[in-house]
């Protein structure tokens, strides 16, 4: 028996004629009947499509660096509840987890995994996806043309978010940049800089890592997304 049929009939305790909706994790969804719940097999039978609310009409990636401990767990979930679009864990200068190529696949397939619970959860139609781990110097490549992106540095004093996103019209994608325990170095805010992205501040106290990235996830998605 696999998770999700473990936490139906163990968790939920359902039994059949129970109805529960089933989620693709590509936007669609499908309303279904539980008609076997066995200690070995669950049997759904699909009855027809259904709807949830929309996906955010914008786009938002979160480019945040590695984290100590099971803190990426934590803005995996939290930014997938919010309404992210895509996650792009990063390696930064002052990351202290250094990740060999083995274990970097089993963390993404992890981190995608708790993606996938949490979208369930918040009954989101679309499963936001988790690339792979990538540099920083690589991520600033990603940048699409008409994107805005936003460089969260603690070192910044002059430009606050809410300024910047109230003064010019919504962008279709923003990318949202959080850095380590440590921060992002003035060279990796240089080097962002040449690549148009806009350093920005999110206020007077120094926020955790894990704290970060989901808070500029959900100011930016309150301002021009559909939060709030």
């Amino acid at each position: 028996m696999g998770p999700d049929a473990r936490y139906l009939i163990r968790v939920l305790r359902l039994g059949p004629g129970a109805e529960v909706l089933l989620l693709d994790g590509t936007g669609r969804v499908f309303r279904s009947e539980i008609r076997e719940a066995g200690r070995e097999l669950v049997r759904v039978v699909v009855t027809g499509a259904a709807e949830l609310p929309a996906e955010p009409g914008l786009r938002v990636t979160l480019v945040q660096a590695l984290a100590k401990g099971d803190r990426f767990d934590t803005v995996v979930q939290k930014a997938t509840e919010l309404g992210v679009a895509r996650i792009i864990p990063v390696n930064s200068e002052r990351v202290v987890v250094r990740l060999t190529s083995d274990k970097a696949d089993r963390r993404r397939e992890r981190w995608q995994r708790i993606a996938t619970e949490a979208a369930e959860q918040c009954r989101r139609p679309q499963v936001p996806a988790v690339d792979p781990v990538i540099d920083f110097s690589e991520a600033l490549g990603l940048v699409p043309k008409d994107a805005l992106s936003l460089f969260f540095w603690e070192e910044e004093r002059r430009v606050a978010l809410k300024d910047v996103l109230r003064s010019r019209p919504p962008a279709d994608e923003v990318l949202v940049f959080i850095g380590p325990e440590g921060g992002f170095t003035g060279q990796e805010a240089a080097a962002a800089a040449d690549r148009t992205t806009v350093s920005v501040s999110l206020g007077p106290r120094l926020l955790r890592t894990d704290t970060a990235g989901p808070v500029a996830v959900a100011l930016v998605l309150y301002e021009w997304g559909d939060l709030g």
